[in-house]
């Protein structure tokens, strides 16, 4: 009916409801991820009264949340991106850390062993000279176990911690469906008019799952929001959430749902980020620092064994790598993928240290033949005999197709590189044997101060004998070189994630003061429509109170 009083109770019943959403936007103020909060209004049917249309007050027609579909996706590949650098750039600092400076780190400690050697090649009889020598050699293994077993401890933390992300995703990716349930129900009973702050904490858990793992968000159409990693992998399908695993193997993490490998398809988050730190920071270096320990042995122990020592015998092997006995060839490392059906291994024999080449091999049997490759290569398929440096021989079981085994020669040697327990006198300065006599010795006596075999380790340190090729002795690295470019490598790649960082966060700054200008609560926008509501509402409590002041009047009238 047209009247003065209904007209105005709709309208108090109107602005009885937008004050309640002013209320609940102040409230929410401070709250991650809401969304303000809008009453939409009109005006209800007119009434037809014979000379024209007479209004019948208002109506609420739904509660609407102010949001950009279009910035959020874009906030949430841009908190992907940032926490992926940002995670590389801190875990880069503690990389850098454990390789130390230029007076404590690995460089420091090879020069120490060769200045050592030179100062044994000044006065070869020297007892003080010669212990200093093993001393320092003794230094030299120390710092190579050492360093690499803090970077093994911070890969095993970075398996500690993609575990514990794992299960935070889980948990989210859970709520999420839940939440998808709840709000595809309300969907279904009227699509205009969903619940506002449901649908705010389902966005707000997507971006925490973006800040950890990178999503693809894809709406159903039917209220539901489905989640996915990278290409495809489901993470999140209607109220269904499947479950999210982090393997730290070997081989490198293991990000797997519902026991299927999706590692290659995360690129962003917390977790792209421990991928990409472990792929260009741990193994690379683990790997280089191995293989510069494995041309350490090899070449001082060649030298050692051709000279002879203050009592005129022939010299020892000096390091030695693993082995139980020092004058056995060194082995190589190999991991299994942790999807492999069979138990299948290989034997790697470091023929010639110094020709191995960085970085790892990944064999793949394809049903018939083991197929050979350089991870990260650009090459095809390389022949298993022609791998320089090392012999790979595959073991008698009978792998499954698709099996594949990682090939990394130097991962893990720096941890088990360690100095044979030789007494000063049996340092082999003197002499070499000379291998165009029939005897292959040479004769030095007790006492000598032939300083020959000492200066040519202490020669070594000049020589490019880290991964030259085999027709080119002069295209490698000197020791102290191979181990400057691997520290170099893990200051450029934080030096890199700095940067990129940088510019990623200002992105994502960008992107929130975005999204804040259209969905952020503005309390001083929020407190002037408080008082346009007050206002309003006191005026249609006053056409209330007129309404019954001239109803009251009509009464008197016909008493």
């Amino acid at each position: 009916m047209a009247d003065i009083l209904s007209n105005s109770v709709s309208g108090l019943l109107a602005v009885q409801r937008a004050l309640t959403t002013t209320g609940h936007n102040v409230s929410n103020a401070n709250t991650e991820g809401y969304s303000r909060q809008r009453v939409e209004m009109s005006a209800q049917m007119p009434q037809f009264m014979g000379n024209g249309y007479i209004g019948t007050g208002t109506k609420v027609d739904s509660i609407t949340r102010t949001f950009d579909q279009f910035v959020e996706s874009q906030l949430r590949d841009a908190t992907s991106d940032s926490s992926r650098l940002s995670f590389v750039q801190d875990f880069a600092s503690q990389v850098t850390g454990v390789l130390g400076d230029t007076e404590t780190g690995m460089t420091r400690s090879t020069e120490a062993f060769f200045n050592a050697a030179g100062d044994v090649a000044s006065n070869p009889t020297d007892i003080t000279s010669r212990q200093a020598f093993l001393n320092q050699a003794g230094a030299l293994t120390d710092r190579f176990n050492r360093m690499d077993e803090q970077l093994a401890q911070l890969n095993a933390g970075l398996g500690q911690q993609a575990d514990a992300i794992t299960r935070e995703v889980n948990t989210f990716a859970q709520e999420v469906a839940d939440l998808n349930g709840k709000i595809s129900t309300a969907f279904a009973q009227n699509p205009n008019a969903l619940p506002n702050d449901l649908l705010d904490r389902r966005d707000q858990l997507i971006q925490n799952i973006a800040e950890r793992i990178n999503v693809r968000v894809d709406d159903d159409g039917a209220g539901s929001l489905n989640l996915a990693v990278g290409s495809g992998q489901s993470l999140v399908t209607a109220n269904i959430a499947s479950e999210l695993t982090a393997i730290n193997a070997p081989s490198g993490l293991e990000i797997q749902i519902e026991g299927r490998s999706i590692t290659n398809r995360v690129t962003g988050g917390d977790l792209g980020g421990m991928i990409e730190a472990q792929n260009t920071l741990i193994q690379p270096l683990r790997s280089e620092l191995g293989r510069t320990a494995m041309v350490i042995a090899q070449e001082v122990n060649a030298i050692q064994k051709d000279g002879f020592d203050l009592d005129g015998f022939q010299g020892e092997p000096l390091f030695n790598v693993g082995q139980s006995d020092p004058n056995a060839p060194m082995m190589g490392n190999v991991t299994a993928s942790p999807r492999n059906g069979s138990s299948v291994s290989a034997k790697v024999e470091i023929s010639d240290a110094t020709l191995l080449e960085s970085g790892r091999y990944v064999a793949r049997y394809d049903g018939t033949d083991w197929n050979l490759t350089k991870e990260g290569g650009s090459g095809g398929t390389i022949p298993v005999d022609d791998v320089p440096g090392m012999t790979i021989t595959f073991d008698g079981i009978t792998p499954d197709s698709g099996d594949t085994l990682f090939i990394d020669a130097g991962l893990g040697a720096a941890g088990r590189i360690a100095t044979e327990d030789l007494s000063p006198a049996r340092v082999p300065a003197a002499g070499g044997v000379d291998h165009d006599n029939d005897s292959g010795t040479a004769l030095v006596s007790a006492g000598s101060r032939d300083n020959a075999n000492i200066q040519q380790i202490t020669d070594l340190a000049n020589q490019a004998v880290v991964g030259r090729s085999a027709d080119d002795e002069l295209d490698g690295q000197t020791i102290g070189g191979a181990i400057s470019s691997a520290v170099s490598q893990a200051g450029s790649v934080a030096r890199t994630a700095e940067l990129q960082g940088e510019s990623a966060r200002a992105a994502l700054d960008n992107l929130e003061a975005r999204k804040q200008s259209v969905s952020g609560v503005n309390l001083d926008e929020e407190a002037a429509k408080l008082l346009q509501y007050q206002q309003q509402y006191q005026a249609l409590a006053r056409s209330i109170s007129i309404s019954g002041d001239l109803f009251q009047s009509v009464l008197n009238a016909v008493r």
